[in-house]
């Protein structure tokens, strides 16, 4: 009998110990793959050509993600239609965390506004912010203005006269600067361009009035246009004596202009928390810090749920503005 009961023991045991394992198995195999990110190459899809500001910070987060995350991460410059290209790619990909996407508030809250894009901001997981624009208003020159004040009157005094222009129709730039005008109380032709260097260059030559943008930040500096008004919350670094479009009268313009990481609809919680604490992190380090700097542009982290809030808000208030000015896509 004693025999009887150590072997129904013992194969007691081996059963609760094959539960056990067999528990510890399943757990494993059923564990989400995010348990394992990454364990590939991370692919980042810069909705923008080569030079601008949404490459440059699309580059600086994929060096600085590579390391922190332990895997390559690839960058894939996929410009065209305002960065409609590049977002139908990453909006069609698998929300498994191996395909991000660097892009600009306009391509969300802007573009669909204007045409059907085939997205909206619905069809993306936000995964976190990571820089703002610094923005200057600067004028060519040649022209008779020296002032904020005196660009307006200017313009007041010789209507249709006075032309602005943009990195493209729908731009940020374009309606940021459509904002001002349409504040300010006077016309001006608005000349597109496929991108902020062209642009730049038309008004060196003298074709172009005035615009809004980044990229003239080095050229009032260096004494090639002169700058009128920062647009932005905050004076910038670069001209402490400048006042901010709010200082000088136009409280209302709406200046965001932020570059964030975002992802197809329906990535995990895990992977997009993995992701955002990564960015988080770069954001705070000093090179990283002062990369953005040379490009006009600083960090501004914002989390998922922030950034996910923030999109809502831009797309009722440039919905609105597009509506209000009859702006039409190309």
């Amino acid at each position: 009998m004693k025999a009887l009961m150590r072997r129904v023991a013992m194969a007691a045991a081996r059963l609760s110990w094959c539960w056990l394992l067999g528990g510890v198995l399943s757990a494993a195999i059923a564990a989400p793959a995010q348990a394992l990110y990454p364990d590939r190459p991370v692919r980042l899809i810069i909705a923008y050509t080569p030079g601008g500001t949404g490459d440059l910070v699309g580059r600086l987060i994929a060096d600085a993600l590579a390391p922190r995350l332990g895997v390559q991460v690839v960058t894939i410059n996929q410009g065209g239609a305002n960065g409609a290209i590049g977002a139908r790619a990453v909006a069609a990909a698998a929300p498994d965390g191996y395909t991000l996407l660097l892009a600009g508030n306009a391509i969300f809250s802007i573009l669909p506004h204007l045409s059907n894009v085939g997205f909206d901001s619905t069809n993306f997981t936000p995964v976190a912010n990571i820089s703002e624009s610094q923005r200057l208003l600067a004028v060519r020159n040649s022209l008779p203005v020296t002032t904020l004040a005196e660009l307006v009157e200017y313009g007041k005094r010789n209507p249709g006269k006075l032309n602005y222009g943009s990195s493209g129709i729908g731009s940020t730039l374009h309606i940021m600067t459509e904002m001002f005008r349409r504040e300010a109380g006077f016309e001006a032709l608005h000349i597109p361009f496929r991108g902020s260097a062209p642009s730049v260059q038309a008004m060196m030559t003298g074709d172009v009035d005035f615009m809004i943008d980044t990229v003239v930040i080095q050229h009032v500096q260096q004494g090639r246009m002169r700058g009128l008004a920062a647009v932005g919350e905050r004076r910038l670094p670069q001209f402490p004596d400048l006042p901010t479009l709010a200082e000088q009268g136009y409280p209302n313009v709406r200046t965001s202009g932020w570059q964030a990481l975002m992802g197809p609809a329906g990535m995990p919680p895990e992977i997009v928390d993995i992701l955002a604490a990564h960015v988080e992190s770069a954001t705070r380090e000093p090179a990283f810090i002062e990369r953005l700097a040379r490009g006009g542009v600083e960090p501004s982290y914002r989390s998922p749920a922030r950034l996910a809030e923030d999109l809502r808000e831009d797309n009722l208030q440039f919905g609105a503005i597009i509506r209000s000015a009859g702006i039409r896509g190309e």
